[in-house]
């Protein structure tokens, strides 16, 4: 007859440790198949290496025999090579149902430099559309951001990666989540229109600026000197100012709401896993050093504004999109 031995105890010690042991194990195997399903999911954009410009392509060409001044119409390619880990993003804005975009500029992302540069393009900026020419800001009415996208690369002879068209009223409901921005008003902006049943009333000065008094901001076109060149420059500057503010840690909490605006005001061509690709690379980022601004060189000569080939040249060349320096003979500037 076999006596069945009692079974070992096993002190609390050690089921403590079996417990601390398989918690670690499964935390650890989570770790792994998240961090595999996010190197899978979210990579780098799949940009081409080399751009192949065309100079005049989307000009229109008088006759040759006319004068020695006429550009080649089949003048030769040019090929050259981006840097890797530089993209661009076309931002547009618009608020009041014109068919056009009220604000257009272009974003440089350099994603190994952790740098960032913005630049503003007057909506007024004369360019050639299907051999016509005409306002930047006439192009999204003409052919939605696709045609916006494909003047602002055309004229500029740059790659746009992507487009990103913002209503207005996103500014206001940004501001209105992250608590508003302060912001320094560059001069007073008092403006009725009944009919728009738009009112602005703006005192000039460092304050705190709710959703409508940034949308206001956003808005007022009427009283500056330089005309749109003082409201682009005023809008870029409050962009950089509301992206400052709203990446803080105060902010971390409310990342789903902020999602949800952009959803219901923003409409792009990016892909979700490029947005998050640029957002973790965006980590770490100094903003006050790496974030640069500016406005598209030029003068006014009614009814365009028209870009200065040499300082439009020199900008382009310093946002270190190519290997190469761009050539001048590369721009497809439009001069009345």
């Amino acid at each position: 007859m076999s006596v069945k031995k009692p079974a070992a105890k096993v002190s609390p010690l050690l089921r403590v440790l079996r417990v601390l042991y398989w918690t670690l194990f499964s935390l650890s195997l989570v770790i792994v198949v998240l961090f595999l399903a996010f190197k899978l999911f979210v990579n780098p954009p799949n940009v081409d290496s080399q751009v192949t410009l065309n100079p005049g392509a989307s000009a229109p060409v008088e006759d040759p025999a006319a004068t020695d001044d006429v550009p080649d119409p089949s003048p030769e390619p040019l090929i050259l090579t981006r840097r890797e880990g530089v993209y661009t993003c076309l931002l547009a804005g618009s608020d009041d149902g014109n068919g056009k975009a009220d604000t257009v500029m272009l974003g440089v992302f350099d994603t190994n430099a952790k740098t960032a540069s913005l630049i503003s393009i007057p909506r007024d900026s004369m360019v050639s559309i299907n051999g016509v020419d005409r306002k930047v800001n006439s192009a999204y009415g003409l052919g939605g951001p696709e045609l916006l996208r494909d003047t602002v690369s055309a004229t500029l002879s740059l790659p746009v990666d992507y487009y990103v068209m913002v209503d207005l009223k996103a500014f206001a409901a940004i501001v209105d989540e992250i608590g508003g921005v302060w912001f320094t008003v560059p001069q007073d902006m008092d403006y009725d229109d009944p009919i728009q049943n738009l009112h602005i009333h703006l005192k000039a000065g460092y304050q705190l600026l709710n959703g409508k008094n940034a949308l206001d901001l956003m808005r007022f076109r009427k009283g500056y000197a330089s005309q749109d060149i003082g409201r682009v420059q005023t809008q870029r500057a409050f962009l950089v100012a509301m992206v400052k503010q709203a990446v803080t840690l105060s902010n971390i909490t409310k990342v789903t709401s902020l999602i949800q605006i952009l959803n219901q005001y923003v409409d792009s061509d990016m892909p979700l896993n490029t947005m998050i690709f640029f957002a973790t690379q965006a980590i770490g980022m100094d903003l006050d050093s790496g974030l640069n601004s500016a406005t598209l060189p030029g003068r006014w000569i009614d009814p365009y504004y028209e870009p200065e080939d040499d300082a439009v040249l020199e900008l382009l060349n310093s946002l270190g999109i190519y290997e190469e320096e761009i050539p001048p003979q590369a721009l497809n500037i439009r001069h009345q």
